[in-house]
């Protein structure tokens, strides 16, 4: 900017009151830019604000980064040497509070960590804004007066309907709850039946359904140790990182609580992060009971303007507390007295596309720039966030038993090596299970039953040719759904019916209804478990949990409802039955297939497995009676599943953590990935090469270690090909210097896509 004058136009000249000068960014675009304002029309503008402003020909929306007085314009022009019109803001130009200032030094950071444009990063991070306009500033309310003339039904449904109604609606609420256009409620508003209210700023609330009425308990000794160590970091204000490692139903929950009502107590607010959005509900539910406070709820899966709305209240302080998903980490928060980040090592935590951000990287960084605590919360801590505590860099709080029972679970192993195939009940029970899980129905109780792939069958194979069939786009097979009959890829969601005609062979489907079919069914999922169970079980009650039944929230919690009324006996899912669940009934859990993801080409694939057995085997036994849980395998003395059976995490966490120094991976070394993409195969390779040999001309005065190119496990996705490059660092830093070079040196194209990924976390 100190190379450039202002230039005031004529007309801006002749009418022009005090003026100012703002800085601000125009997401998705790269640089600043520099308007004038009227500070008489605009009194209150300031850094974190959201401006309407012209842009080309259209309105758009800028955020401001810099604001700055007529004096200090003045001072600034005379310190240039070349002038350029800059546009005015108009007087009707709507505004908005996005962000205070001193979140403002969080972005930066960010911004500059992953090598990226300040613009791109308040993209990802703030919700698209709504400004207060004068005609969408209203709602719709019942003004309780009587009418002794004649009123039309869709009249009277509209009253009935506001009254009903626990807050104002809107005109589009009305048009599609009765069907009544704008003239039906202009009729009422003249007989003064219903009227325009200002709508409030503040977010009617979101009803979820309660998941249990909830009291507190008093703390044990190992909880109340939890909260003193932490307590004063809050009222110090003192940056502090804590891991709170608790074996599963330990009341690690309990702890936040604690800390949160200390933190509030002192005019402080508080950030919960959490792993999943469909974990929202309940938590929300949970912390509201308890502390008595509004709660703001941020995650993708909300309408726009009730994102917004739920931002502006942090904003603006109205609201104190917030929790949601991985973006919840950008949250606006007034005075933050306290981050947590509740199932640390859960890698939905990473953002997978675009800026591809860590929230619980970021939550240490928000916390060390807003001077508090940090907790990160888990029954299977993170390696990287157990090694740090191990080094002393975090404080290490454990809770070693569960809050309401005090009886320990068993584990089976079941060798499926051992098992004759005629000794299978079904092709994927085995009688250890199929017998467990009688036996727990018999006594009233409930299961869950694990198998990380959702589907009827993983793929389907010709009986003639033995050609599997696989997506057009990706270099995977595509999994047969049976419910829909279509055959579904879950890279890139490309679906198609089974084919009647072999593409290998040419080989067509007979009709007759005893001939052999033309495709086998290979492989399972959670779709052909729940149909060998439900023939094995035929009284028992059995749903399933996975994304195909469960798409939305409300599929979600309608499931989890039946569960904890005891209308469903058997749960069958996938991952999504292993997080955060606290169903007092469930005493059983059987995984299906332990292998599934142990064998990916990935260093984390030991860890995750690890970590999945462990957090879906603590949703049983969580009262009074003992768990049992059944881990179905072909590779029994794979580490994972022997220290999964023994609950041994530190055991396991010693023999991973000592792989991973003598490979050089992460937490002794640090990461970056870089995926090049194309249609075609050959300039994806080319441009993956060209990358390589710079970055090892960089290398040739740093300590880098650079592997690759090489094609990408999954080589082949949305049609696009895959070669990846990875480089290893002793520091961040040095990553980001090699990253920024790249960026800037081999840019992509219109025929090629490239990924910077730092601190990756799929290999995939």
């Amino acid at each position: 900017m100190s190379q450039l004058s202002l230039a005031i136009t004529p007309e801006q000249e002749r009418s022009r009151g005090p003026r100012g000068l703002l800085t601000a960014v125009i997401p998705p675009l790269e640089g600043e830019f520099l308007y004038q304002f009227d500070t008489a029309q605009h009194p209150d503008l300031g850094v974190g604000d959201v401006i309407q402003v012209s842009l080309g020909r259209r309105i758009t929306s800028a955020f401001i980064i810099s604001v700055n007085s007529e004096k200090e314009l003045n001072a600034e022009r005379s310190m240039t040497e070349r002038s350029i019109a800059i546009k005015s803001i108009s007087a009707e130009a709507f505004t908005a509070h996005a962000f205070n200032p001193d979140h403002l030094e969080f972005f930066i950071w960010v911004a500059k960590y992953y090598a990226e444009p300040l613009s791109k990063i308040l993209d990802v991070a703030i919700p698209t804004p709504s400004f207060t306009r004068p005609i969408a500033a209203y709602e719709i309310t019942d003004t309780g007066r009587t009418h002794t003339g004649k009123l039309t039904d869709l009249q009277r449904s509209v009253l009935a309907t506001l009254r009903d109604a626990p807050h104002p609606l809107s005109a589009s609420d009305l048009q599609a709850q009765c069907g009544a256009s704008p003239a039906v409620c202009s009729n009422l508003a003249k007989k003064e039946l219903i009227a325009r209210v200002a709508l409030s700023r503040d977010l009617h609330p979101t009803r979820f359904s309660s998941e249990s009425k909830w009291t507190p308990a008093a703390l044990n000794e190992e909880q109340v140790t939890a909260v003193e160590a932490i307590v004063p970091a809050v009222q110090n204000s003192t940056f502090s990182t804590f891991l709170l490692q608790g074996v599963t139903g330990s009341g690690k929950t309990e702890v936040y609580l604690e800390v949160i009502i200390d933190a509030l107590k002192q005019g402080l607010s508080a950030l919960i992060v959490v792993p999943e959005i469909a974990l929202t509900p309940q938590l929300t539910d949970r912390f509201s009971a308890r502390l008595q406070q509004p709660i703001a709820v941020l995650h993708s899966s909300l309408k726009p303007s009730d994102r917004w709305q739920h931002w502006a209240n942090l904003a603006s302080g109205k609201v104190r507390v917030a929790i949601g998903a991985r973006s919840a980490i950008f949250a606006p928060m007034n005075r933050l007295g306290v981050v947590v980040v509740d199932e640390e090592h859960d890698s939905s935590f990473k953002q997978g596309e675009g800026i591809r951000y860590h929230a619980r990287d970021l939550a240490l960084v928000r916390a060390k720039i807003a001077s508090c605590p940090v907790i990160l919360g888990s029954a299977t801590p993170s390696l990287e966030s157990y090694h740090n505590a191990l080094q002393g860099k975090y404080r290490h709080l454990k809770l070693t038993r569960q809050f309401y029972s005090a009886a320990t679970s068993t584990f089976e192993l079941v060798d499926l090596n051992r098992v004759k195939p005629w000794e299978m009940p079904s092709k994927n029970i085995s009688p250890a299970l199929l017998q467990g899980l009688a036996k727990t129905i018999a006594s009233g109780a409930q299961a869950f039953i694990l198998y990380n792939r959702r589907g009827f069958a993983s793929y389907l194979q010709c009986s003639s040719c033995e050609q599997v069939i696989g997506c057009p786009h990706c270099s995977v097979t595509l999994t047969f759904h049976r419910n829909s009959n279509t055959l579904l890829c879950h890279q890139c969601n490309f679906s198609m019916t089974t084919p009647l005609v072999c593409h290998g062979c040419g080989k067509a489907a007979s009709i007759e209804p005893d001939a052999k079919p033309l495709f086998a069914h290979r492989g399972a999922g959670t779709e052909r478990v729940h149909e060998e169970l439900s023939t094995l079980l035929p009284t028992a009650r059995i749903a399933k949990l996975d994304r195909d039944s469960a798409s939305t929230i409300t599929d979600y919690i309608e499931i989890l409802k039946q569960v904890r009324e005891h209308t469903v006996d058997i749960l069958v899912g996938t991952q999504m039955i292993a997080k955060g669940h606290d169903l007092p009934n469930v005493t059983f859990v059987g995984i299906v297939d332990c292998d599934v993801g142990l064998h990916m080409p990935d260093f984390r694939a030991a860890e995750r497995g690890f970590q999945l057995l462990t957090q879906v085997a603590g949703r049983a036994g969580r009262r009074s009676t003992a768990g049992h849980v059944v881990l179905q395998t072909r590779v029994p003395k794979h580490p994972s599943l022997t220290m999964t059976a023994a609950s041994n995490f530190s055991g396991f966490a010693e023999q991973e953590l000592e792989l991973r120094r003598s490979l050089g991976y992460p937490p002794f070394q640090k990461l970056l990935r870089i995926i090049v993409s194309a249609e075609d195969r050959s300039i994806a390779l080319s441009h993956a090469t060209c990358i390589t040999r710079h970055a090892e001309h960089y290398s040739a005065s740093q300590p880098l270690t650079i592997l690759g190119p090489a094609p990408a496990p999954i080589e082949k996705v949305r049609g696009l090909w895959r070669y990846h490059i990875l480089i290893k660092a002793s520091s961040s830093a040095l990553l980001q210097n090699i990253m920024q070079r790249l960026k800037r040196e081999v840019g992509p194209s219109k025929s090629l896509r490239i990924a910077f990924d730092l601190d990756p976390h799929d290999m995939l």
